[in-house]
């Protein structure tokens, strides 16, 4: 472990090393008291103290040393709790003693399937919950909300600081001249300076969560347009307009062109959208949206090109569709704090019954269009920008395909979304089935395999077009830590949040797709 210590501590170290500790003396032993419960701390502290070239002859004495009269100086641990609650407040009424060596900050972990987003405080410190670091959190589990608060929110209660006090010992059946207590004493406030200005690899900052908000497909034709320029992102989002705004990341799917131009496309079902509908859209908080998909070029070239200007001059990112198939590909970058985002996206439907394909709209290298996975050299565009193992790298891959009203993933999609996540995809948002389907951890991956239907006039009374599933995600650089899903409801052109127990529907189907249950 690399060290750094000020030029000044060292000299004053040194100079009471030399005069303080006569030639040939023996060593001061120091014990570390209680260190079965601070395995972390007391190794740090070990490996700082018996540097030679730091402190000279100083070595940790066994436990009992002190009633023995072997060790000199005694470390104390002791835990302070967060004084942002009640407890934490208690325990620190006196103000903070001793020096802070650690400080983690504790999660309850969860099967992310069990349905449960929050628990209480009372229920962790009653032992109710299994507490670890967050930093050790790893998938199958998630972490819980505290009493509706998230790990980075002020209050955050479950914080442990683990501080030292350093004394000199109190030997049974031995006393100490008058020079020896100075010397201790001497050497004891040396090394409390050292510690203070030594690093602290086991203090972690208050986390930092990435919150993203996604929802399926978005269609704003059939009288959906006018509400949302009317009366706002909450007429035609309800409930969910707020996570919308409050998200740090929200995507959709866009159900086809912002434009009022082009040819009507042969094909079953035709949607565009007026251009005003950009603004709105990123009024309502919305950064990006997925066009590789089938509906985008429903009035041909000249609407899929307006929309692209359209978006682009509001400010909303286009995912999986561009100018060219380099321009397709290519990632669009956000960042909050440490944690750089990029996302992509991807198209992989059937050819309609109508005939359409949307091959046939596929970019290439001088042609505008969508980046589709069935046009040879698409998919591996996408996968030279992943970020493969970057800890604090998060690569989005929004998709749209797969079969529609299905309730479970084929088997080709599976394939493309398994390889994507071993490329280095860290997170799959699925769309196109207009049916929800489940979530899964594919290769320690979170995959939503389709949220369904977001707002899309006339899915009333069908098997399940008139459902949907909001998400909001939470993530420590490339790990998801929270989730926490909304079932939806669709009513003509506007969506609303339905009751909570509507969302177990997405649970059992994302448990029959589990390998294997969370032990």
């Amino acid at each position: 472990m690399e060290k750094q210590y000020g030029f000044g501590v060292l000299l004053l170290i040194l100079f009471i090393l030399l005069s303080a500790c006569p030639s040939g003396s023996s060593p001061d032993y120091f014990m570390l008291n209680d260190p079965g419960d601070f395995k972390r701390e007391a190794a740090f502290l070990s490996e700082l103290l018996e540097d030679p070239d730091v402190l000279g002859p100083l070595s940790i004495a066994p436990a009992g040393a002190e009633a023995r009269g072997t060790a000199s100086i005694v470390i104390d641990f002791s835990v302070d709790t967060d004084a942002s609650g009640p407890e934490g407040a208690a325990a620190n009424a006196g103000g903070p003693k001793g020096i802070p060596i650690s400080r983690t900050w504790l999660v309850p972990r969860a099967d992310p399937l069990a349905g449960r987003a929050n628990t209480t405080l009372a229920a962790c410190a009653g032992g109710v919950e299994t507490l670890i670091p967050l930093e050790e959190l790893r998938p199958p589990y998630t972490a819980l909300r505290v009493d509706g608060l998230s790990v980075e929110d002020p209050g955050y209660p479950l914080v442990r600081e683990v501080r030292i006090n350093l004394r000199a010992a109190s030997p049974e059946k031995k006393k100490r001249s008058g020079r020896e207590q100075r010397r201790i004493a001497e050497k004891i406030a040396a090394l409390e300076g050292l510690l203070r200005d030594s690093p602290k690899p086991l203090v972690m900052e208050q986390p930092e969560i990435l919150w993203i908000a996604s929802a399926g497909d978005l269609m704003l034709g059939r009288g959906a347009e006018d509400i949302l320029l009317k009366e706002g992102p909450e007429g035609i989002f309800g409930g969910t307009a707020a996570l919308l705004a409050g998200a740090d990341l929200a995507l959709v799917n866009l159900e086809g062109a912002v434009s009022s131009r082009g040819t009507k496309a042969e094909k079953a079902y035709n949607f565009r959208f007026d251009p005003r509908t950009a603004p709105a859209l990123k009024d309502a908080g919305i950064d990006a949206v997925l066009l590789a998909n089938n509906h985008v070029f429903d009035y041909g070239e000249t609407a899929f090109l307006d929309s692209l200007s359209h978006l682009q001059n509001t400010g909303i990112n286009i995912l999986g569709a561009g100018l060219n198939d380099t321009e397709a590909a290519r990632p669009r970058a956000f960042r909050k704090g440490k944690t750089a985002v990029q996302v992509f996206g991807l198209a992989s439907f059937p050819q309609e019954r109508s005939g359409w394909d949307g091959l046939r709209v596929a970019a290439e290298a001088d042609k505008p269009g969508l980046l589709h996975a069935g046009r040879k050299g698409n998919v591996e565009q996408l996968k030279a920008h992943l970020s493969r193992d970057e800890e604090e790298a998060l690569d989005i891959v929004l998709f749209h395909g797969g079969d529609e009203w299905s309730r479970q993933p084929n088997a080709s999609t599976r394939q493309l979304i398994t390889d994507l996540i071993q490329q280095g995809a860290d997170l799959i948002i699925g769309s196109h089935p207009h049916i929800v389907q489940g979530f899964e951890w594919v290769a320690g991956k979170p995959v939503f395999w389709s949220l369904g239907n977001y707002v899309f006039a006339g899915m009333d009374n069908t098997a399940g077009g008139d459902e949907g599933l909001f998400i909001r995600l939470g993530f420590a650089g490339s790990r998801m830590v929270y989730l926490e899903p909304y079932a939806l409801t669709l009513s003509q052109n506007r969506t609303a949040l339905a009751p909570q127990e509507r969302v177990n529907n997405f649970y059992e189907l994302s448990k029959a797709l589990a390998p294997a249950p969370v032990k």
